[in-house]
Formats: structure tokens, C-alpha cells, sequence
């Protein structure tokens, strides 16, 4: 339940009964209190659930901590350098979005550079034109960030990716966390409508990251 709602509520309630009230003072006070307590309970119940629902579970990454987003599917690691990964829902299972975490040690931001030019380099555009990028970098959080997104034909895997995982119409979003145990790679990645429309909620997670 939102906020908004939950507080519109327990004011109509609380006129209803200070007209109940006004109109019959000195009559059963004590039952009256009684009765709109029993009516407002259940609003700050469903609203505290809803809040602690849209926050969702907390996750564990080296020695850090952030928010799943509310909507996540948690899959188990398919690798022993995959932190973590989810399913993001769409409409159908063919227009899901993945999240992956990777970890390879103690790697040095050093590696930034080399990374952004391979993300770069498993894009490609139908006429061959320079494939879109945007690269940001925040340094005002726990750690450094850089955010880097790709849209295009991908093709996956590592180095330039593998023939068997092109795919049209695909976006990245990847950052990458420079923190004291390594740097953490977090990628979101799937059909480009999907992806563009969880970004904001994939950056809060990343950011969200102490």
C-alpha cells in the first residue's frame, strides 16, 4: 500500500469519527476509541509490509552490502566467479533481463580501460556505424563507479564473445566497483527495452553497495 494512501485513509477515518463524536458527546467514549483503533491497526500493518516488501532482501557481496531489488529472481551462480545472479521478469521469458556480479580476486582498477574496450568490442550495428556508449563515473558513494552502456547486436562470452550468443536488439549496462577486496563487475543485460527500463533500479543497487 503507498504511503499516500494509507495516510488518506486513516484521515477519513479520523473524520468519521470526530463526527461521530461531535454528534454524540459524552456517549461511550472509550467504545469509540476502541472502534477506530480496530479500523486504523490494519492500514499501518499493510503499510509497513508493503514498505519492507519494496525494499526487498539484503545481499551479501565480498565484505559489502546492498538491496535486491523487489522483482529480482535469485538464480544460483552458474560459476565460482559469479557472486551472485538474477533474473529480471519481462512480459514473456524471451524479453527477461539478467543481473550478474563477478568477482576475480584482487583485481586492480587498472582494468577499467581494458574492460570498457571489451564491452565495446561485443557490440555491433546492422549499417557497421560506431555502436552507442555512454560511460559514467561516481566517486561521490562508498566507492568508485564507473557505469558503462551498450546497445546493439551482442555478442556475449568471453573476450569478443561467442558465434552462438549474438543477439539483436540487446542492451548492457555494467559497472564496475572499485573496492578495498577488488573490484565488482555488475552487469545487467537482455533485450534493450527491458534493460533501459530496470536501469535506474540497477543503478540504486549498485550505488547502494557500503
Amino acid at each position: 500500500m503507498h504511503s499516500e494512501g494509507l495516510e488518506r485513509d486513516i484521515i477519513i477515518i479520523l473524520c468519521l469519527g470526530l463526527s461521530i463524536t461531535s454528534t454524540n458527546i459524552g456517549r461511550d467514549m472509550t467504545k469509540m476509541n476502541s472502534v477506530l483503533a480496530a479500523l486504523i491497526a490494519p492500514l499501518l500493518v499493510a503499510g509497513a509490509s508493503g514498505n519492507a516488501a519494496a525494499q526487498g532482501p539484503s545481499l551479501k557481496l565480498l565484505d559489502y552490502q546492498t538491496t535486491v531489488p523487489a522483482g529480482w529472481t535469485p538464480r544460483a551462480p552458474s560459476s565460482t566467479s559469479r557472486l551472485a545472479q538474477f533474473i529480471v521478469p519481462g512480459p514473456d521469458s524471451a524479453n527477461n533481463a539478467e543481473v550478474v556480479v563477478f568477482s576475480f580476486g584482487n583485481t586492480p582498477g587498472g582494468n577499467v580501460e581494458a574492460n570498457l574496450t571489451r564491452w565495446r568490442g561485443q557490440f555491433s550495428t546492422p549499417d557497421g556505424s560506431p555502436v552507442s556508449e555512454k560511460v559514467t563515473r561516481d566517486s561521490s558513494g562508498a566507492f568508485p563507479i564507473t557505469i558503462a552502456e551498450y546497445r546493439g547486436t551482442y555478442r556475449r562470452g568471453v573476450g569478443a564473445g561467442s558465434a552462438d550468443s549474438v543477439r539483436t536488439g540487446q542492451a548492457l549496462v555494467s559497472a564496475i566497483v572499485e573496492t578495498p577486496r577488488g573490484a565488482l563487475f555488475i552487469q545487467l543485460f537482455g533485450p534493450a527495452a527491458r534493460v533501459i527500463s530496470e536501469r535506474d533500479t540497477f543503478v540504486r543497487f549498485v550505488k547502494g553497495l557500503k
